[in-house]
This record gives C-alpha cells, structure tokens and sequence, in this order.
C-alpha cells in the first residue's frame, strides 16, 4: 500500500504548495492525486491477496475505472436492503467516497471552466483520508473481500 500512501501524500502537498494563491494546476493535481490514491489502494488491496507473485502486476492492469464505479454505485444504492455488519457502514462510505473522488477527478482533469479553491481539494483529500481509514478498519473481513472481488470480477458476486 506504499504507492496508494505516497500519493496521498503527494495530493496534500500539492493542495498547499502554494501558500498564497495556489495554482489551478495544483489544486487541480491534488484532486486527482486523492482519487487515484484510493484506486491503487483498493487495488493493492486486491491483488495482495493473489498467491503468485509474479502475476500481480497482470492483475492490476485489469481493474477498470469505469467497472469499480459502478460496483461502487450499486454497492451504495444496496446498502440499505443488505442485512447489517459492523463492516457495513464503513464498506458503504469507501464506496460512496469512490464515486464521489472519480466524479471530482473528472472535473478537475477536464472541466477548465470550474474553478478550485484550497478549501475544495483539501475536502476531497480529507474524504480519501476517512476512506483510508475505514478501508483499515474493515480490510480483513468477508463483506470487504467480497467487495474486492467484485471490484474486478467481471460478473461478480453481489456485495
């Protein structure tokens, strides 16, 4: 998980690199820093439960942005009718906060037309820092296995 922690770190650099007036493309970074930063962690997470080595790397690759929102969507939208767990609310907010972070990159890589503020990157770093948090909490347990599974599976078992 060391590259999903350096590049949060990086993004809270980024949002206070300029102490006066930070830059469009600072801000800008950070956001994107900060959703990419829990897409490596969650697929860390993934791929560190393969048994061979070797073949990480290849399994990495094939985890799809598009396909863990949508796992992530659905998680969020069946959150309420699945039966609850301790691991339940927090697998919830990791989910919720996926989309939300995607959605944020979106605009900050190709919406020019938006103007970011500090206060608006930080809250979305300060987002993937609860999400890092509640992904520790949960990572052991089946509900949270299960949903890395269906991260990538291409017909997964619900979660």
């Amino acid at each position: 998980m060391a590259y999903a922690d350096d590049l949060l770190e990086q993004a809270e650099f980024l949002a206070n690199r300029e102490p006066v007036q930070p830059k469009q493309a600072s801000l800008r970074r950070a956001v994107s820093k900060a959703y990419y930063a829990l897409f490596h962690l969650l697929i860390d997470e993934a791929v560190g439960n393969w048994g061979i080595a070797g073949q990480c790397s290849v399994l990495a690759r094939t985890f799809d942005h598009a396909k863990m929102k949508s796992v992530c969507d659905a998680h969020v939208t069946n959150f309420y009718k699945a039966g609850s767990s301790p691991a339940s609310v927090p697998l919830k907010e990791v989910a919720q906060t996926f989309g939300t972070l995607q959605q944020q990159r979106h605009i900050a890589d190709y919406d020019n037309g938006f103007v970011w503020q500090r206060t608006d990157a930080v809250a979305q770093i300060d987002l993937a820092i609860a999400a890092f948090v509640d992904w520790r909490g949960i990572r052991g347990t089946d509900e949270a296995q299960d949903y890395l599974l269906a991260l990538f599976l291409p017909r997964a078992p619900r979660v």
